[in-house]
């Protein structure tokens, strides 16, 4: 097991981001058409909201992987690059129309002890796996960068997650209130970190674009 273990970690970082990419896109898939399904059924819009979040971030990982697999220079990085970006600026929109929502209409699911504990240990682990993850991507590729802002933007909702079962564990008045504040905040981060992309992406389009003109009229000259 231990060799495996190695084994994996020693593949090239392009290679295993690629994989996880079209992984996640199959798992939020799956969850886009499961909570589609029970939000038309139950004639619940907020499940159709959080099912369209879902899918969002799917395809942002599934475009920065098909990137990394299929792009041979810099100009299609940064087409893809900001193509993510837009997509993740999409996706807060549903996710805070999802939390939001709950001001006027609460709905409070009332969790033991055991999974929310559960809850909160997943939640600090994939804070940290993804706050170590955008520490290390000095150096790396723009669409690796990417797939770690998106990772880390994820990561955030598993704190308002977290925050619903302890409040509910300790039955506090008007938890749905507070849920939906920092969902909303959750979201409105998310939003930054795409539209983040989206410039960022933009400059360096630029940046690039302006190398080749200035090249070319050098060999003009």
């Amino acid at each position: 097991m231990r060799d495996l273990f190695t084994a994996f970690h020693r593949i090239p970082e392009k290679n295993r981001t690629i994989a996880y990419g079209f992984m996640a896109l199959l798992k939020n898939l799956f969850y886009f058409l499961f909570k589609i399904i029970v939000g038309i059924v139950f004639k619940n819009p907020l499940l159709i909201a959080v099912a369209l979040y879902n899918l969002l971030i799917g395809l942002v990982k599934a475009n920065c992987s098909r990137g990394l697999w299929k792009n041979k220079d810099d100009l299609k990085d940064c087409k893809t690059y900001i193509r993510g970006g837009a997509i993740l600026f999409f996706s807060s929109i549903f996710y805070i129309i999802y939390t939001a929502n709950q001001v006027g209409n609460p709905y409070n699911i009332q969790y033991n002890i055991f999974i929310a504990i559960c809850i909160a240990a997943f939640a600090t682990y994939s804070i940290t796996v993804s706050i170590i993850g955008l520490f290390r991507t000095k150096g790396k590729t723009m669409l690796i960068k990417e797939y770690k802002f998106t990772n880390f933007a994820t990561a955030l909702t598993n704190l308002v997650l977290t925050q619903m079962a302890l409040l509910s564990l300790m039955k506090v008045p008007n938890m749905h209130t507070y849920n939906a504040t920092v969902g909303i905040i959750v979201g409105a981060v998310i939003l930054g970190f795409g539209l983040y992309l989206v410039v960022n992406g933009f400059i360096k389009l630029k940046v690039y674009t302006t190398g080749i003109t200035n090249k070319k009229n050098k060999k003009d000259n």
